[in-house]
């Protein structure tokens, strides 16, 4: 029987967050294979049976990720391992074990891989915190992100770019998120390696519904910058005027709040927003499952899962224009693509959606057909399992 080792994963096994690493290996049910794979920590159990999840611990991301790359390496050598799938390989990255060639002969798959996308000196601040354990200041963080920017072309990105590009060179399979991202990635390999497999929902727990005749609004991400809360706040401002009834939900907490909650209170909307900050995925669900539309105003994302938990409950979605959204979204389907940092084609979309209930109702049911078409968990784990039969012959 063959055996997949799988790793990097997400550091910590769990389905919060999105889990794509746990909701792909969750679904990854074949007798005909066993699949292995390490992470710091597991919270939350996988279904099948031929999946197991090795706990390795770490006091932070640093310790962990070098204890995962030496229990790799010993797998790779004393097996038997007959796939390495490397699931969690983030744009201009890469995998020391694969740049060193130390994988031999044992097929590699690597994905799914997104394309990059804006760091702003907050999300830098971010990801520097999760690395060392800690909440850094930004104060620390920012003088150190202005340089990392101003000599990452020069310096940086050479060598970052070669050791990203050796890992997609050792890769037999390189899966991608979309077609955008295809095309991205076309850059670095040939075209015969790269398979598009996009990431998905569970269309059980986000079950579908049809829309309530109201004003309810919902939009969810951190309150940060790159999510560009601003610009909906600057929206529903003109929805107001048309709907002055409407009221948006917003899910999630964030550096920006206070700021976030002084533009509402200065735009004179509080009536019309309710922060409800960080929740419980069901109560997030229960939300979609009644609001009129879901607005996702963001500038930036590498492949956006909450648009589509927002389809599967047949929530029709107004969505800015970033990677892959026209593929996910086909314009007046299954919602509506509109601008970066403009909010009058927010305010435009979502005023059509609520002075019209049947065409609301009609994109609900194509919102939700289009999940359970292309976005299903299951549908997906089945076609990395095809990638694996393929180089297991």
């Amino acid at each position: 029987m063959p055996r997949v080792l799988v790793g990097p994963t997400k550091a910590d096994m769990h389905n919060d967050e999105y889990g794509k690493s746990y909701n792909l290996l969750n679904n990854l049910h074949d007798d005909r294979f066993t699949v292995d794979t390490y992470t710091r920590t597991v919270s939350d159990p996988l279904a099948p049976d031929n999946v197991t999840v090795h706990p390795l611990g770490g006091s932070n991301r640093v310790s962990f990720y070098a204890k995962l790359y030496r229990t790799l390496l010993r797998e790779l050598r004393h097996g038997p391992v007959d796939i390495y799938h490397h699931m969690n390989l983030s744009y201009r990255w890469f995998n020391p074990l694969l740049v060193s060639g130390l994988q031999g002969d044992v097929p590699v798959v690597v994905g799914p891989c997104q394309a990059g996308h804006a760091i702003m000196a907050e999300e830098f601040n971010r990801m520097v915190s999760s690395w060392v354990g800690t909440d850094l200041p930004r104060p620390l963080t920012d003088p150190l992100h202005a340089a990392v920017d101003a000599t990452r072309d020069a310096i940086l990105d050479p060598p970052r770019m070669d050791l990203f590009e050796r890992t997609l060179d050792a890769a037999d399979r390189v899966v991608v998120v979309h077609e955008e991202g295809r095309e991205v990635y076309s850059e670095f390999v040939d075209e015969s390696k790269l398979r598009t497999i996009p990431l998905g929902v569970d269309p059980d727990f986000f079950e579908y519904s049809e829309p309530a005749d109201t004003k309810e609004l919902v939009a969810i991400g951190s309150l940060r910058e790159r999510k560009g809360y601003d610009v909906l706040f600057e929206a529903l401002d003109r929805i107001r005027r048309e709907h002055p009834d409407v009221h948006l939900n917003v899910f999630g907490d964030g550096p920006l709040e206070e700021e976030l909650r002084a533009q509402v209170e200065r735009l004179d909307l509080s009536e019309n927003v309710t922060f409800h900050g960080y929740v419980e995925q069901s109560i997030v669900r229960d939300h979609l499952s009644r609001a009129r539309a879901f607005v996702h105003p963001s500038r930036s994302e590498s492949f956006s899962l909450v648009r589509l938990e927002a389809m599967s409950t047949g929530c029709p979605v107004v969505v800015t224009d970033i990677s892959g959204a026209r593929e996910m979204v086909r314009e007046g389907e299954e919602g509506f693509v509109v601008p970066r940092e403009s909010p009058e084609p927010i305010a435009d979309a979502v005023t059509t959606l609520l002075s019209d209930y049947e065409l609301t109702k009609r994109i609900s049911r194509q919102a939700r057909a289009r999940v359970e078409e292309k976005y299903d968990w299951r549908k997906i784990a089945g076609e990395y399992l095809d990638v694996y039969r393929s180089l297991a012959g």
